[in-house]
């Protein structure tokens, strides 16, 4: 069915579409009924049957947690002869985490690591009621206004009384964890973190990440998977080391080398002491800043002739005085060579910071 704005379906009127997917639609509508803005989810029958359909709603209306999104309600209307069920839920104005993305197309540390502990704090209540939410995905992680994270959509979620694993009712399958794809068909409390972790490396890394490899070669995209070659162990020069490990731990090939719940995730997370950060630089975007709490730390490369290169890097204090950093500053380097320094600065950066 085609949808327009200020068309009224039941008792809400269509503002503005927001989203659209294999499952349906999500507008902006108001609820004439309370006067109320809602993200409405406009699902076919013909996608599933009304049942199932109805689980989302009643899973996301059972939640009570900040980072969770909170279901309204659902109906099941006659839409000029067709039967279509609406979810309404919490609008959140800012969208998702992705829309927060710098230039570089990955989230700078600290709202990276509020964003993750946050969805970790929604992941333990879901897994405490017994529910596995199958389906962690930047796109379903909305922020408020005040950066807060908020998990969404229950649609491919499942129940399990005490936890152990079940079989899903569908996969996303670019962050599909290896369980999923060999023998055991199952999901878990442990194919949420490694969901997660996938996650984690795409805002981290750049958001394209794995979903390009997904689309490169989709035949051969699950062997990879089952080998550990996707999600890739390498992170790029603005992902600390330190956080590359857990990252790394969360997507273990084994369920078992993964992190055993959300919180002990999360204390990971905890336990990171990093003072310094990169993202895009305000004033000139095709370049990387690094940030500290006091200074701002930047760096040029020059290329040379016979593939070389020198690297300066600097300070920058709060007043504008600009110093060079002088143990990274290095002339006639090879390729492997500057790379090497480069990472080593920005890692100096995440530690040393000021």
């Amino acid at each position: 069915m085609i949808f327009n704005v200020g068309e009224k379906i039941y008792k809400f009127e269509l503002l503005k579409k927001l989203g659209k997917g294999n499952f349906g639609e999500v507008w902006l509508a108001k609820d004439n009924n309370i006067d109320k803005e809602v993200a409405l989810k406009i699902l076919p029958s013909d996608f599933s049957s009304i049942a199932k359909l109805l689980e989302e709603a009643i899973n996301g209306n059972k939640v009570n947690h900040k980072n969770l999104l909170e279901i309204f309600s659902a109906d099941v209307v006659n839409k000029d002869g067709t039967i279509i069920t609406l979810i309404a839920q919490a609008y959140q104005k800012r969208g998702t985490v992705e829309n927060n993305l710098n230039p570089h197309n990955f989230l700078p540390l600290p709202l990276l690591l509020k964003t993750l502990t946050d969805v970790l704090l929604g992941l333990e209540y879901l897994h405490n009621g017994g529910v596995i939410h199958n389906d962690i995905k930047p796109s379903n992680i909305l922020l408020d206004e005040y950066d807060n994270s908020i998990l969404s959509d229950y649609g491919i979620s499942s129940f399990s009384k005490d936890m152990t694993p079940v079989s899903p009712k569908s996969v996303y399958r670019i962050h599909g964890a290896p369980e999923t794809i060999s023998g055991a068909h199952k999901i878990s409390i442990r194919t949420d973190i490694y969901q997660l972790g996938c996650t984690a490396y795409r805002l981290a890394n750049g958001i394209s990440s794995i979903k390009n490899d997904f689309l490169k070669d989709q035949l051969n995209f699950d062997a990879a998977k089952l080998k550990g070659k996707i999600p890739s162990r390498k992170h790029k020069p603005y992902v600390p080391k330190k956080l590359a490990a857990i990252i790394n731990k969360a997507i273990q090939v084994d369920p078992n080398k993964r992190y055993t719940s959300a919180i002990d995730m999360k204390h990971a997370l905890e336990q990171l002491n990093l003072p310094g950060y990169w993202t895009t630089n305000p004033l000139k975007t095709s370049e990387l800043i690094g940030y500290g709490k006091n200074y701002t730390y930047s760096y040029e490369i020059i290329p040379k002739p016979s593939n070389l290169f020198d690297m300066n890097a600097y300070q920058t204090n709060k007043n504008g005085r600009k110093t060079r950093k002088t143990v990274f500053c290095k002339k006639n380097l090879s390729l492997k060579e500057k790379d090497r320094l480069l990472k080593e600065y920005f890692e100096w950066v995440f530690n040393n910071a000021k």
